[in-house]
């Protein structure tokens, strides 16, 4: 998944699209046929050909500063970073909107092969035309090269995840150097979400490049555009088609995504500094940009989701009893209500930490810490926080939650006074500590300066994989993604059997185990499945809610307008 930039994200980013869709919305108002698709394979993203994508222009995309543009870095997993990357270095495969994955011909010639016994073997053939961006040819040394750095097996590389990569026995040259053999140790079911964003040898080698060579820049190309530069002062990152670039050209001239606050992001719309933007689950920027003129609102069910996390470290959250109490006393259908009901969306809670509504798999997991205030109230009294002039308190100390937000984003203010709302009706007193965004993770999530906090997982087409550093047991000072830092050693040894079954639907089985299991332990606490909405100007083609699909870089772009031409 990703932690989002804006609402903050899950461990696989995944900002990739395609063509496949539903339709496109034309108008501004909040239809039924604009409702969200609860479909996998359905999005909105005025799918058009190329030919028929005018040559030139630029795309201006809000976005915040992320903090390190190496996607496999602890820092560098996060949905702002993952757009500008997907444009800049080589993904493997496309996915269309039912998050089928298809061998990216720019880069692979055919379809790996896959063998699975007597182990699982994957063979690639490379496209000789891939280069980086200095020439070198894209080859079997830079597979070798960030499997080792991504496997885990040195501490000095600073990894979000090692999911898939700690499988692998070996990566080695097959028939020449475009040739790749990977052989597993034991099977891996979601084999096709490694090596993806592929980086260099020559910045995977050495661990101080590899967690901060990446901050603030890119050091190459190898995708359609290429990073030009970022203007401090403007607070733009700037992109350009990649003059090395084998594949089919850019439509776009320039790609500018421009570092601006939640908030203001309406108001750019409507004044036509920013091109689009991502609405999610905001009432507030939904009613703004819908009004804009020229806007689409374009919708689509994507497999990201809105979360609490409860830091089990926290003194006051140590004890599974309180951290159940707690979700007991939170009432996930009221909030889905009073945060999606105005949207063009279905206002459920989410009852899953893995699948998603609209994905195979999903079924409802919540049960076990299903909404009963009362019962939440006899697990304080049985945890020893009782009751006293209106407060609770145990050995004489107040039961005080440090809901910890990210400033500037009015969807983690809506929901935190709602959970504090819900809580303080059980006596417990909740304060909101609202944090500068650029601060909220590097300073307060990743060192667990909080209690509890809000904000979204952002996933991607291999839901049991890719949340598996999510949920894992930290290791020693390696948290990976498990920001709660609460896990078991059944999740542990279910998740190894997961993403070893090559069989489907039992993986699916045990996945939904583990999915139990996080509730029982009060992991993290879902609250429904994050809206895939966006304001898009209405002659933008390729481009909107993508849901499970993948963003084709090259083919975005603009259609002639009839009454008015772009600044």
């Amino acid at each position: 998944m990703i932690r989002r930039g804006m609402f903050i994200v899950w461990v696989l980013v995944l900002g990739l699209l395609s063509a496949g869709c539903w339709g496109n919305s034309s108008g501004n108002s909040t239809t039924t046929e604009n409702r969200i698709s609860q479909k996998a394979d359905e999005n909105q993203m005025n799918p058009q050909p190329r030919d028929k994508v005018q040559q030139g222009g630029r795309l201006i995309w809000p976005t915040s500063i992320p903090a390190n543009f190496n996607y496999g870095q602890l820092d560098g997993t996060t949905f702002d970073g993952a757009l500008m990357i997907n444009a800049v270095m080589p993904i493997l495969f496309t996915f269309d909107a039912s998050g089928t994955p298809t061998f990216d011909p720019d880069y692979l010639v055919a379809e790996p092969q896959l063998m699975i016994s007597p182990k699982q073997v994957v063979t690639y053939r490379l496209n000789p035309k891939a280069v980086w961006y200095d020439g070198t040819a894209i080859t079997v040394a830079d597979f070798i090269a960030q499997w080792k750095a991504m496997s885990g097996t040195s501490t000095a590389f600073q990894t979000s995840s090692n999911t898939g990569y700690n499988q692998i026995e070996s990566v080695a040259q097959g028939a020449d150097k475009f040739e790749i053999v990977v052989t597993f140790k034991t099977p891996f079911s979601e084999w096709k979400s490694l090596f993806w964003p592929l980086y260099p040898a020559s910045t995977n080698t050495d661990s101080k490049v590899f967690n901060s060579g990446w901050k603030g820049k890119f050091l190459t190309s190898g995708g359609p555009f290429k990073f030009q530069s970022y203007d401090a002062t403007a607070k733009t990152f700037a992109f350009v088609p990649n003059d090395k670039w084998w594949g089919n050209k850019p439509k776009l001239d320039s790609l500018i995504f421009r570092v601006i606050d939640d908030d203001a992001q309406p108001t750019a719309l409507a004044n036509g500094e920013i091109d689009l933007m991502d609405i999610g689950p905001s009432v507030d920027y939904y009613n703004k940009a819908k009004v804009v003129p020229g806007a689409d609102i374009r919708v689509a069910g994507g497999p990201n989701f809105r979360h609490i996390t409860l830091n089990g470290q926290s003194p006051v959250l140590q004890d599974v009893r309180v951290r159940q109490a707690l979700a007991m006393a939170i009432d996930r259908a009221a909030i889905a209500r009073a945060q999606l009901g105005p949207l063009p969306v279905n206002p459920v809670p989410l009852g899953n930490h893995i699948f998603m509504q609209n994905q195979k798999g999903y079924q409802d997991n919540s049960t076990v810490l299903a909404y009963n205030p009362d019962k939440a109230k006899q697990l304080l009294d049985e945890s020893g926080w009782v009751v006293k002039d209106g407060k609770r308190a145990k050995d004489g100390k107040p039961l005080v939650i440090n809901l910890l937000i990210p400033a500037a984003v009015p969807v983690s203010r809506a929901e935190a006074a709602v959970v504090q709302n819900i809580l303080g009706q059980i006596n417990v007193q909740v304060d909101i500590n609202t944090v500068p965004l650029d601060d909220f993770f590097d300073k307060y999530i990743v060192p667990g300066n909080f209690d509890m906090t809000l904000f979204s997982w952002m996933g991607t087409q291999f839901p049991i994989s890719s949340g598996q550093s999510i949920y894992q047991n930290p290791t020693g000072t390696n948290i990976r993604q498990n920001y709660a830092r609460i896990g078991s050693d059944e999740i542990d040894r279910l998740y190894h059997e997961a993403t070893q079954e090559l069989d489907p639907d039992k993986a699916i089985e045990k996945a939904n185990q583990i999915d139990k299991l996080i509730w029982e332990e009060v992991h993290s606490i879902t609250m429904y499945q994050r809206p895939d909405i966006w304001a898009v100007k209405g002659n933008l083609a390729n481009m909107g809610a993508y849901g499970f699909a993948s963003i084709i870089y090259e083919d975005i772009g603009w259609m002639a307008e009839p009454d008015a031409k772009r600044p």
